[in-house]
């Protein structure tokens, strides 16, 4: 039995550095454009707590590249005057994985132009994921009003939003140690609660939507509160179009499989308040209703980018989360963040990751597996035999492994899509139960353990890779010849030997029964007349 040494070539290697050069085109590029928010750490509606989260998070194995864009002159932007059809860093697929849109401007205050709006949808066309939101009313339908499929997934025009000033408006402020509402009930330590939806085709029965899943298990069931906030909702009818290249294209086309694909509520909020009458913004007391906070669109199983949109960005400036002019009182005191923030930060790098575009989360995969390899408990407790020698139920073992070491280190979601991401290259696209959602992919066992020899055929063919490159010069290695196309093959090598060790299951099956039956093995099964 010859056990493949790739422990032994990780420590001998510059391991470190052989992966940061070689997977460097993969790094995960988020491009975040505002209208009047800015970047500034010492303003109300600064994006810099958002920002810094995403800066520290590890997006598929990465720390992503955060370029901060303005349409206007906000302070701390990266670009500003920015117009998404730049010839120099307009949104291209090639250019940015994800797009964050978090919109101030209300209707008709230089509403985006058609050329813009055609840039973003082309770039959804293309893979490139899409979060959008405004706040209450109008605000933030100047960018994101027109868009196809964020247009039907929140509300953005006045007319079909509630006024702040009356009874009609959505609070999710939670009393402070008033007892009693007040406006600046949205900077203190009390955050709102989410109410999540466990029935999703993206999460699967029984566990919430990938984007809500906590690291290491458990739910991210708070959010910033806040006095007033927009909503979201699902689209009135899945029939709808728009105009790309002057042709008439599907706002939400069918799944790759076959069948209708329709965004998903991901959380609700519960709107409620004995108002505050008093002061230079008054408030109305309220009758407690529920709204949409988050709805998700899974378009990767339609070949088109994923789309999130939320109720509010006061989830993400910094007054809702440091309290900038009392942070003392905030989701940050002194610094240290409380354990909702915690989970609220989860959610921002959450949102980047299921956002991001399929070809980059496959070309990250295996560097995740990689360095699940180099790490403990794998890189002591993994044996692994080269893959033409390895049978069905060592692939599963070590497929199952690796699993529940990336459910640890990140969570259930992330750990399910690289299986299934593993299964659709062993099948192609369209085939098995990847086209319902990868959440649905493990309800049933036979599925599961598929999966798990698939991905256990690609983490040993990846160790074998490993140590064949040596690992002295990631410059000259080439990650497409040496991971990416192997590891597709190496999927399909382990879906043809959990078929052929099926096949062995039921022939010695049928001799079996023919034994029992006194035909000796000519017996098998009959075909009833």
């Amino acid at each position: 039995m010859n056990l493949i040494n790739f422990q032994e070539a990780i420590v001998s290697a510059n391991f470190k550095d052989f992966i940061s050069v070689l997977w460097k085109e993969c790094t995960p590029k988020l491009l975040i454009v505002t209208d009047t928010l800015n970047y500034d750490e010492n303003d109300d509606f600064g994006l810099t707590q958002f920002v810094a989260s995403l800066e520290a998070s590890t997006i598929h194995g990465m720390t992503p590249q955060v370029i901060k864009a303005s349409r206007l002159g906000s302070a701390g932007a990266d670009i500003t005057n920015y117009s998404f059809t730049n010839p120099t860093n307009g949104l291209l697929k090639s250019r940015y994985d994800v797009l964050f849109m978090l919109s101030v401007r209300r209707e008709n205050q230089n509403q985006l132009p058609q050329s813009e709006i055609d840039a973003i949808a082309q770039f959804m066309q293309d893979g490139g994921g899409v979060f959008a939101t405004g706040d209450h009313e109008d605000l933030g339908a100047a960018m994101c009003r027109d868009i196809p499929r964020v247009r039907n997934m929140r509300y953005w025009r006045r007319s079909n939003t509630p006024d702040v000033a009356d009874d009609t408006r959505l609070s999710t402020n939670v009393f402070g140690v008033s007892g009693s509402e007040e406006f600046n009930d949205q900077s203190d330590i009390y955050p709102q609660s989410l109410y999540l939806n466990y029935r999703t085709e993206a999460g699967g029965n029984g566990n919430t939507h990938p984007l809500m899943q906590a690291s290491g298990g458990g739910y991210i069931d708070v959010f910033p509160d806040q006095p007033h906030e927009g909503e979201c909702h699902l689209p009135e009818s899945l029939n709808t179009n728009f105009t790309l290249d002057n042709r008439e294209t599907p706002e939400w086309p069918n799944a790759t499989a076959g069948g209708t694909l329709s965004p998903e509520i991901v959380a609700i909020s519960v709107s409620h308040g004995d108002g505050f009458p008093n002061g230079d913004r008054p408030k109305q007391p309220l009758e407690p209703r529920s709204f949409v906070a988050v709805c998700a669109y899974d378009g990767q199983r339609a070949n088109v980018g994923r789309v999130v949109t939320d109720a509010t960005w006061h989830h993400f400036v910094n007054v809702n989360l440091d309290g900038t002019d009392a942070p003392e009182d905030a989701l940050q005191p002194g610094g240290v963040d409380s354990p909702a923030l915690t989970k609220i930060r989860q959610y921002y790098a959450n949102l980047a990751d299921w956002l991001m575009p399929k070809n980059t989360r496959k070309c990250l995969r295996d560097l995740i597996i990689v360095r699940e390899l180099a790490r403990f408990p794998l890189f002591e407790e993994l044996k692994l035999l080269p893959l033409k020698e390895a049978k069905a139920p060592q692939l599963e073992e070590i497929g199952e492994a690796v699993f529940k070491a990336v459910m640890r280190r990140s969570n259930k979601a992330r750990a399910r899509q690289i299986v299934s991401d593993v299964l659709e290259d062993a099948l192609g696209e369209g085939k098995f139960g990847i086209a319902a959602g990868e959440g649905n992919l493990f309800e049933n066992q036979g599925n599961r353990s598929l999966g798990m020899i698939a991905l256990g055929a690609v983490v040993t063919g990846t160790a074998e890779a490993l140590v064949k490159s040596n690992m002295k010069d990631a410059r000259k290695a080439d990650l497409e010849k040496t991971f990416v196309k192997p590891g597709v093959e190496n999927a399909k090598t382990g879906v043809q030997i959990a078929s052929t060790d099926l096949m062995k299951q039921l022939q010695a099956l049928q001799t079996e029964l023919g034994r029992i039956g006194g035909g000796g093995g000519g017996g098998g099964f009959k075909r009833a007349a």
